[in-house]
């Protein structure tokens, strides 16, 4: 019986074409989150608790970098940026997306003004959401993650007048940071929208350019707007305003299904965390503002209905003009009138 010997030359050479055709090793998806809030702001906070929920499940299989303060991307530019794949994810508020699919929008509609943001919650975590969510989805290329993050009740905040009635908002010139809706809003009431992206607020204010803002209290809270001259606040809760956890569809598609639902468990827990977050955020910043001398007034219930029944007669032309989806405002009409909203 004969034995076959391999001599040392050819047994390196086997090893070497053996590692040649194995197949190389997965590296790491990078996954790029762009966020234009600054890291105290109370989104970043949320996505921190989606990142350490993530890198639980997935371990190292992504390489998760969050890019704060628009240094990859202004908000309004998140889309462009998913679909080019400049990024993985970001979470543009719903008034940055209308422009791109103006369903988008519907929370900010008349109808909502005032609601209860428990009721907007259960609202878009339900049907009306899973419908905006799957317009979003066909028209910008991207997965919607689940249910939104909140930014906070908007209301207005002022420099010179204290304003205690709808009546003194005529006149104002008052900034928001995009969003027919927010304009059409702004206008409705009386005031003249100016709009500003919240980043140039500072300089705004110093030069007079405005008397008022819409913005949330953590808005107000983080930027430190009192020191820019913002003195009095009206808080009529014009609405939830709302962040869209949104992944690029390339990205997503290219992952595995295990890593898909890692993404998406990870963010479900994270929201929760997050609108808990704001609630107390909302609480805290309240003493903050009122601490550096900002005097809140808020219009009681009856006053806010009267105004969003004044809102509601300029809905027809709105939705027309934004070509908001007829079945997301409908079903939107059926679940606020079944939630008792008056409009």
């Amino acid at each position: 019986m004969s034995l076959y010997r391999v001599s040392p030359l050819r047994c390196a050479g086997l090893v070497a074409l053996a590692l040649t055709l194995a197949p190389a090793a997965h590296a790491a998806d990078k996954f790029r989150i762009s966020l234009d809030t600054n890291p105290n702001h109370v989104r970043n906070k949320g996505v921190e608790v989606f990142v350490a929920e993530l890198q639980k499940r997935v371990g190292d299989q992504l390489i998760v970098e969050v890019y704060p303060s628009a240094q990859l991307f202004r908000d309004r530019d998140v889309p462009k940026a998913l679909r080019q794949g400049a990024i993985e994810m970001g979470l543009p508020g719903t008034w940055q997306l209308e422009g791109s699919e103006p369903s988008a929008a519907v929370t900010a509609l008349p109808m909502f003004y005032g609601v209860d943001p428990e009721i907007t919650h259960r609202l878009m975590d339900g049907k009306l959401g899973a419908l905006v969510n799957q317009k979003i989805e066909d028209r910008l290329k991207v997965k919607v993650l689940g249910n939104w993050a909140d930014a906070g009740s908007i209301h207005f905040y002022s420099t010179g007048k204290d304003v205690r009635s709808y009546d003194q908002l005529q006149g104002m010139k008052i900034q928001y940071s995009g969003g027919t809706t927010f304009s059409a809003r702004i206008e409705a009431l009386g005031g003249v929208p100016v709009m500003i992206p919240f980043s140039d607020l500072p300089m705004a204010m110093s030069q007079g350019a405005i008397d008022a803002i819409a913005s949330s209290r953590e808005g107000v809270r983080t930027a430190k707007l009192w020191d820019s001259g913002l003195k009095y606040s009206f808080d009529d809760y014009q609405m939830m305003a709302q962040y869209v956890p949104l992944v690029g569809e390339r990205f997503w598609k290219k992952q595995s299904p295990e890593v898909q639902k890692a993404i998406t468990e990870a963010w479900q827990v994270a929201v929760v965390e997050q609108r808990n977050m704001v609630k107390q955020v909302e609480q805290d910043a309240a003493k903050t503002l009122a601490e550096n001398g900002i005097q809140a007034f808020s219009p009681d219930e009856a006053a806010r209905t009267e105004a969003r029944k004044k809102l509601t007669k300029t809905q027809d032309a709105l939705v027309k003009a934004m070509k908001i989806d007829a079945e997301a405002e409908q079903l939107a009409k059926q679940e606020l009138q079944t939630a008792n909203v008056d409009f």
